[in-house]
């Protein structure tokens, strides 16, 4: 029998693909809830594509910090947050835990695939072939996006490459092996978005083709090919768009991603057409205290090394709780010099997907595991300098393992909050040698026993019971 569920899913997404989607992307809302009666011009194709990336907008909305940093040695949770994310206590009913949104934008992207060429093929022939492409591109890109997410999360996950339009069929699937993913689906769709992609549209806002080359670089160092990582990069260096945006320049980074070259690809955000950025109440609005805090080493490193332009760009020294963080906030000071935050209903986020300085740690990272110490310190020290704090020298880094954890402390403090310290312990193999003696002192903080992480499978994220309950095929993560 199909799942009730399933049904109100695939209705839900019928509908918000098509009349639900906010004006993102300069698009009218469109009436049509059909796709065989939606899909017939290219302002319907506009839309689709706008509802896409409405989907990621509701992807990263309040989970952005949940996935990324609250499990981290990043941040710690403060007395109105959930402490289950420090305490490595997750569940299938916790925030986070249901990945609905991730589907629900694969399935626009599958819609936007499958339909597509066919409004050029039967309903608008006088489309240029090159906004076809770009427009498919966009869509490989941002599945390609949403799998490479769900596999880090949860592991193995189902797959979806057709939309599903019928409610007399089976939404029920099993999980397929996230390595299978990895190279028949998320690379495979990177190399066809790339084949698409044109060069010359460099919109930050939209999966361009340096956010192909990007992700692509990310999977690669994911799967752990060196090789095919410094591919990408090459790539993207061919592009000749992007660089470290100036020092004295580096807020803009998160305040107005358009107007840098750093930026390869973020989330748009508009409060007035989107509603206030959920992920606010997490790390700072003006009307609620903030769910997570500051980690002391973190706010130490800021508040004693006063060369680095990051920190006080980053969180806010004045703030005594440490909940306040100042990174994704344009300067709006009172009369007694003092940050004045939005309330959560009125606040914008524009996500960083990726950008340059991440990229170039990543190189630094592949090079290092390549026999290639040069590269890597040099690279390294271009975000060291940018960020005014001494460069190292080689004989200070002079073994993988010292060079390693160089890269990752600088990953830590450059991109602070912004969804990467967790993949990087992940990547790296190293969440339970970081994160274990951590879990320790917070467990002995709360007179609980000391037993550190405990079960390593707990890496992953439970399934929300929600989502089990809607597909009998699925099978819980263990041990949860």
């Amino acid at each position: 029998m199909i799942n009730i569920i399933y049904r109100s899913l695939l209705i839900a997404v019928l509908i918000t693909t098509f009349s639900g989607c906010k004006k993102f992307l300069e698009q009218n809302p469109k009436t049509e809830i059909g796709s065989t009666v939606f899909w017939k011009t290219e302002d319907d194709i506009k839309g689709g594509i706008a509802a896409m990336y409405d989907g990621i907008q509701a992807i990263f909305d309040n989970d952005y910090t949940l996935y990324g940093d609250a499990r981290t040695d990043e941040i710690r949770v403060g007395q109105y947050g959930n402490i289950s994310y420090a305490m490595n206590g997750l569940s299938a009913g916790i925030t986070g835990s249901d990945w609905t949104n991730f589907y629900i934008t694969i399935a626009r992207a599958n819609l936007g695939i499958k339909y597509i060429p066919i409004v050029k093929q039967e309903h608008q022939t006088g489309i240029a072939q090159s906004a076809i492409n770009h427009y498919l591109a966009q869509c490989y890109t941002t599945r390609a996006l949403c799998y490479f997410w769900l596999i880090r999360l949860w592991g193995d996950v189902p797959v979806w490459t057709e939309p599903y339009e019928d409610i007399n069929l089976s939404p029920d699937k099993p999980k397929t092996s996230r390595n299978l993913i990895v190279d028949t689906l998320i690379l495979k769709d990177l190399e066809m978005a790339a084949s698409l992609a044109n060069p010359a549209l460099n919109n930050v806002f939209e999966a361009n083709v340096g956010g192909t080359y990007a992700l692509q670089m990310d999977v690669a160092m994911w799967k752990k090919d060196y090789q095919l990582a410094k591919n990408a990069y090459d790539k993207l260096m061919a592009l000749k768009k992007y660089s470290l945006e100036p020092t004295a320049t580096w807020k803009n980074l998160f305040i107005a991603p358009a107007s840098t070259k750093e930026s390869i690809w973020s989330v748009h955000w508009d409060w007035t057409l989107d509603g206030g950025a959920e992920v606010s109440t997490l790390i700072g609005a003006g009307n609620t205290n903030s769910d997570f805090e500051v980690e002391d080493s973190v706010w130490t490193y800021w508040t004693t090394t006063v060369s680095d332009i990051r920190g006080p760009q980053t969180i806010d020294f004045k703030n005594t709780s440490h909940d306040k963080f100042l990174k994704f906030y344009a300067p709006n000071l009172n009369a007694s010099g003092n940050q004045v935050y939005p309330n959560g209903a009125e606040a914008n986020i524009l996500f960083p997907i990726y950008r340059w300085a991440d990229i170039v740690l990543l190189r630094a990272e592949a090079a290092n595991k390549l026999n290639d110490p040069g590269t890597a310190l040099s690279l390294l020290n271009q975000v060291r300098a940018r960020a005014g704090v001494t460069a190292y020298r080689a004989d200070s880094l002079n073994n993988q393992t010292i060079m390693e954890s160089a890269i990752l402390a600088e990953r830590k403090l450059e991109l602070y909050m912004e969804a990467k310290r967790w993949f990087d312990l992940l990547r790296t193999d190293k969440v339970i040698e970081v994160m274990d003696p951590i879990l320790r002192r917070r467990q002995i903080q709360r007179s609980s026993p000391a037993t550190g992480w405990g079960d390593p499978r707990t890496i992953l994220w439970p399934i929300h019971s929600n989502v089990l309950n809607a597909n009998t095929k699925l099978e819980q993560n263990p041990p949860y």
